[in-house]
């Protein structure tokens, strides 16, 4: 059983798994339109954290882990808690990054749909950006959550162009510079 990350899942990774591989998804794109009130945010002043949307035209780029043989389900169940906000589970295509030569595989996706309580869909990125630069949580400052992100992205896969994540990362970052 693989899991694709696409947001804590690359840079916080606090479950075994036995292999992972860089890849993407098609027909998705990434956006901080998720509400956080159990990680980084409160109720009542939520953080923002990624889900993806349906875009045809759509790639995100992210990491699968294979979850160890014979552990599946308790690390599923692990994971199914700690992405329980407001994420349900799908299945889809994860296409692992060339030159690997494994083909296309499947992988159960956390994504935080339009119909859950902790959806905050769309807005313009300076009210993202000021949510995100003043939302705290169980879990720590929203702009962690968003920096380490943009951290691991830049790190682990130079080819990934997230404009909509890199942009927020530039808006909160003069945010926390300037103390607003």
């Amino acid at each position: 059983m693989w899991v694709f990350g696409y947001g804590s899942l690359i840079w916080k990774v606090d479950f075994p798994f036995e292999e992972k591989r860089i890849g993407y998804i098609k027909g998705f794109s990434r956006r901080f339109w998720q509400g956080s009130t159990d990680h980084r945010g409160v109720p009542g002043k939520p953080g923002r954290v990624v889900t993806l949307v349906e875009d045809p035209e759509g790639c995100v780029w992210g990491v699968a882990y294979k979850l160890p043989t014979g552990r599946e389900q308790e690390v599923k169940r692990y994971l199914d808690h700690r992405e329980k906000g407001g994420y349900q589970v799908i299945t889809v295509t994860f296409h692992p990054r060339p030159p690997l030569t494994p083909p296309p595989s499947q992988a159960l996706l956390y994504i935080g749909s339009q119909d859950n309580p902790d959806y905050l869909g769309p807005a313009p990125l300076e009210q993202i950006a000021n949510q995100i630069a003043n939302a705290t949580g169980p879990s720590g400052r929203n702009t962690e959550y968003l920096f380490q992100l943009a951290d691991a992205l830049r790190t682990l896969l130079p080819e990934d162009s997230d404009t909509h994540l890199f942009s927020l990362e530039t808006l909160v970052r003069e945010r926390v510079k300037t103390g607003e």
